[in-house]
């Protein structure tokens, strides 16, 4: 696939991603945003990926929006741009697609990532970092406010209290005091990033494609849903998958002690 602003490839089953503006920080957008959300879709349908890794070019995660977005949206009157096609639509068309996708996420956090360069990583399912990386939700600096489900997503990571502070502050935060709260993963040395998140990505890539996207899915929905109805949702989702291809062969490769060829059927 060509893209303008992103690079795309698969390797041994993991996609990466890379935000490919380096000489702007990787700054966000719109034709960004377009190429992100194609990328992401493009991943979940294919079956040979099983993990997805997200990450930036040079020295940036991504530093947040370009400056000049901003300033066209100003000399257009303010608002979303919407009607040239990047508003409210676009902004909800790419954490729902996140939301739902198939395939489990790594955000590998290799600079700064600021604004939107910090809300897209809560759309990853795990984060992992660079020590010097730094993270900001700028949006009260810049007089606007945080989006991509950042507001729903953030109060569940890390808490309230905390949610409530990193996004008051505009502050940019260093890797080691986010990880302290959650909001990392794992912080690891620079020149170890793309290697850790290459390494967990084929972790989960040796597991059960089925099993990987009903536990995603269920992880999701269980912010919102009963205990009740999380128990109920489990046991359909067992039945089904006790019946699949997959979980035959997860039982015949352990009895035949051998590694399991995962079919995701």
């Amino acid at each position: 696939m060509d893209f303008e602003t992103i690079r795309y490839g698969c390797t041994d089953g993991v996609a990466t991603i890379t935000l490919n503006r380096p000489d702007r920080l990787n700054a966000w957008t719109p034709t960004m945003g377009r190429e992100m959300t194609d990328a992401f879709r493009a991943a979940d349908r294919d079956r040979a990926v099983r993990a997805i890794i997200l990450t930036g070019a040079g020295r940036a995660f991504c530093a947040g929006a370009d400056m000049d977005f901003f300033a066209a949206q100003i000399r257009g009157g303010g608002g979303t741009g919407s009607d040239g096609g990047d508003g409210p639509g676009r902004v909800e068309e790419f954490p729902a697609l996140m939301q739902h996708l198939s395939k489990p996420t790594i955000a590998a956090i290799n600079g700064y990532a600021l604004g939107v360069g910090c809300t897209m990583t809560l759309l990853c399912d795990i984060r992992l970092a660079a020590a010097e990386a730094k993270m900001g939700f700028l949006f009260p600096r810049m007089g606007v406010m945080a989006e991509l489900g950042s507001t729903f997503l953030l109060p569940r990571l890390v808490g309230i209290g905390r949610a409530c502070e990193l996004m008051f502050t505009g502050r940019q935060y260093a890797a080691g005091e986010l990880e302290r709260i959650g909001l990392l993963n794992r912080v690891v040395p620079g020149d170890q990033l793309l290697g850790a998140a290459t390494e967990l990505a084929r972790e989960i890539a040796q597991c059960a494609p089925l099993s990987l996207t009903l536990t995603r899915r269920a992880l999701y929905q269980g912010l919102t849903a009963t205990f009740e109805a999380q128990v109920r949702h489990e046991g359909y989702a067992l039945e089904y998958l006790y019946r699949t291809r997959d979980h035959g062969e997860a039982v015949a490769a352990f009895r035949e002690k051998r590694p399991p060829r995962f079919e995701g059927r």
